[in-house]
């Protein structure tokens, strides 16, 4: 019985990983709707108005 317990959690730990987190779309798809881009790091002249990809990335306009 323990190792049914035991496969089920391998298996959840999987199917979690391989599911792309909702939060780090919406945030790519919000920047890009108000006219920015996403990067590591804005360049000069550019501004930060948000985050992307799960906050890895800034959003830049």
């Amino acid at each position: 019985m323990r190792i049914l317990y035991l496969l089920f959690a391998a298996a959840m730990i999987l199917f979690l990983q391989a599911v792309p987190a909702k939060g780090s779309y919406y945030s790519t798809l919000q920047c890009r709707s108000n006219h920015g881009h996403c990067r590591r790091l804005c360049f000069h002249g550019e501004r930060w108005i948000g985050n992307c990809n799960g906050g890895h990335q800034h959003c830049c306009k």
